[in-house]
């Protein structure tokens, strides 16, 4: 065994002290961390405002873009595309009522065809519960 003098039990002890203190230090920095993570409000105030700022850029970019005569150009050919795709859609639509209107057979009921009724029967029921037209005459 060596005997170790006083200096170098202080010295031994010192250098603990030290090991302790930053591993004390490091803990509470790694206690803060999770904190942080855990606060979950804080973080939701973060998010706002994160979007809040990216919101009000996107807008003034949009502004920029409206305000110039290249912005009102590209508004205006966006106008033109809608009116015309909403036009074309109204024509279609139109176009299948005439057509379907014209192209409807009168209904006939004769040999074969069934009255368009709807007759509703409860189970182990002989009659019928309601009696309901479903097309037209």
């Amino acid at each position: 065994m060596t005997m170790q003098g006083k200096h170098g039990a202080e010295a031994g002890t010192e250098e603990l002290r030290q090991e302790v203190d930053r591993a004390r230090h490091e803990l509470g920095e790694t206690v803060e961390q999770l904190a942080a993570k855990a606060d979950v409000k804080a973080m939701a105030r973060e998010k706002v405002g994160q979007a809040r700022d990216r919101a009000r850029d996107t807008a003034a970019s949009a502004w920029e873009a409206a305000s110039s005569e290249e912005g009102k150009a590209k508004a205006r050919q966006g106008g033109v595309v809608i009116a015309s795709a909403g036009a074309v859609a109204l024509g279609a639509v139109w176009l299948r009522r005439h057509r379907t209107s014209r192209s409807k057979p009168q209904l006939r009921w004769g040999r074969g065809r069934k009255a368009p009724v709807q007759v509703r029967m409860r189970t182990g029921q002989k009659r019928a519960v309601t009696v309901r037209r479903t097309g037209r005459r």
